[in-house]
């Protein structure tokens, strides 16, 4: 999310398929995301939660009407770009992403059920990952996203961190693949070697 001055930004994404090395395949999976019921609906909901965490500090706020496929070396996102008019010209980017932190991407909707629910079942403490990662000024402008890929290093050795969104149609094997990809990247910016799924 960004904010300057009256003006807030976002571009959410959410439901992922991953790239294939073959042109072919690959247009297919753009193909395929874009048909998807199961990564629309997951990115209906982070949308319309998006929407109405903006609600209460906008006089206006809206969305594109059908999200659009975004491109990264090594996934598709199904992305939608959000717009409105802070009611405010003194909110500042701080309380934005104090109300939409956590996104449904890493703490799950209804918000407080499915943070339940992760603290029972993650082994580990996130430590920094999906924490807010961005940047203010003195005049409350500023932009903030999730750090949905991290790594942590601890020396010789990094702790790398990658999430899935999970739904009542998600198969578990298509979330793995869609893992191991969005660890590729993590992997390839500590330069090691991985091949596509």
């Amino acid at each position: 999310v960004s904010k300057r001055d009256k003006v807030v930004t976002a571009h959410p994404l959410a439901g992922t398929e991953p790239r294939n090395p073959d042109p072919e395949l690959d247009r297919q999976a753009k193909k395929a995301l874009l048909k998807s019921t199961k990564d629309q609906w997951e990115h209906r909901i982070t949308i319309d939660w998006f929407l109405d965490s903006l609600l209460s500090f906008c006089s206006y706020v809206d969305a594109e009407p059908e999200p659009t496929i975004v491109e990264l070396a090594n996934v598709f996102h199904l992305g939608t770009e959000v717009e409105g008019r802070l009611s405010s010209i003194n909110t500042s980017i701080c309380e934005l992403v104090n109300v939409l932190h956590p996104t449904p991407a890493v703490g799950g909707d209804p918000q407080s059920a499915a943070l339940k629910i992760i603290s029972e079942l993650e082994p580990t403490s996130r430590g920094r990952y999906a924490g807010p990662v961005g940047w203010f000024d003195a005049t409350g402008n500023g932009s903030f996203a999730v750090g949905i890929r991290s790594a942590e290093i601890l020396g010789p050795s990094a702790i790398i961190n990658a999430g899935v969104g999970v739904v009542q149609e998600s198969d578990p094997h298509k979330e793995l693949l869609e893992t191991e990809a969005k660890f590729e990247a993590m992997l390839t910016g500590l330069g090691i070697k991985t091949e596509c799924p």
